[in-house]
């Protein structure tokens, strides 16, 4: 069964394939879309269906929106109308801080979200000796407090602790640690995790889009959705259609806002080349 996502801009089809228990359902779904005025907010809502096993790049020039989609997916910032439904576990932002306070020890830390997400570690194609393996090569002694880490002993660490669980739903909103050097061999371990499940980044870094991602969703500063396909035509048409007015003028470090969503300030446009 196909289910249409329109109707949308002339002569772009956006549809999806309905599986009979589809991961993510928007029904109404609309969200904010202007930092300065809470009243603006998707002028079409969102009622689509996202099957399991997709994994999918959005891509927006609106920093703002980007915000939005990975707070909202997260259970951070309700929707301004509708629900969005989910099938299984959706997992904290990929390199983000899990709720785990800085005060914790590296031990404690693992300890406690290892309780939590129990079911997602017996299911993980990635053992926790994996985890510690990389940990030690990163020169991270487990006794050590999070706050008290170095910034890229933090990254490595909280990417590390994103990649241990098996989640249904993987969210990507930042991607300059994941796309260095040192972050190969988690980059790997990723991908394996990945392996029938879901992805839904709103990272711009344009490689990680191609490596990881099979769809793109074009979407304007309003939510429209303008284009659906493939991850590279979906890049190619958006670097040839979108408009750079679409860009929100709100910095991207600020809209952390202290929800542990995101752990650099470094954007990724400035990580392109990292290896």
């Amino acid at each position: 069964m196909v289910t249409e996502l329109g109707p949308f801009t002339p002569g772009v089809v956006v549809s999806a394939t309905a599986s009979a228990r589809p991961l993510l359902t928007f029904q109404n779904f609309s969200l904010r879309c202007d930092k300065s005025d809470p009243r603006i907010s998707f002028k079409a809502p969102w009622n689509w269906e996202l099957d399991q096993a997709k994994r999918i790049a959005v891509i927006t020039n609106s920093s703002f929106l980007r915000y939005q989609l990975s707070a909202a997916l997260a259970g951070l910032v309700p929707p301004v109308s509708g629900e969005m439904l989910t099938e299984g576990v959706v997992g904290w932002p990929v390199g983000g801080e899990g709720g785990l306070d800085g005060k914790l020890r590296i031990t404690h830390a693992l300890n406690f979200l290892t309780t939590v997400y129990s079911d997602c570690l017996e299911k993980s194609l990635v053992s926790v000796d994996e985890f510690w393996s990389f940990i030690s090569a990163a020169e991270i002694d487990p006794r050590s407090i999070i706050k008290e880490l170095s910034r890229e002993q933090k990254d490595c660490f909280f990417l590390a602790l994103s990649v241990l669980f098996s989640f249904d739903l993987y969210l990507i909103s930042k991607t300059r640690y994941l796309m260095s050097r040192p972050a190969k061999p988690l980059r790997a371990l990723l991908l394996k995790q990945l392996e029938g499940k879901t992805l839904f980044a709103t990272s711009t870094n344009s490689r990680f889009q191609r490596e990881f991602c099979t769809d793109g969703l074009v979407l304007d500063s309003m939510g429209q959705i303008l284009f659906a396909g493939g991850v590279s035509e979906a890049i190619e048409w958006a670097d040839q259609n979108l408009d750079a007015s679409d860009v929100s003028d709100s910095d991207e470090d600020q809209l952390e806002m202290g929800l542990n969503l995101l752990n650099s300030e470094t954007s990724d446009e400035q990580m392109d080349d990292f290896v």
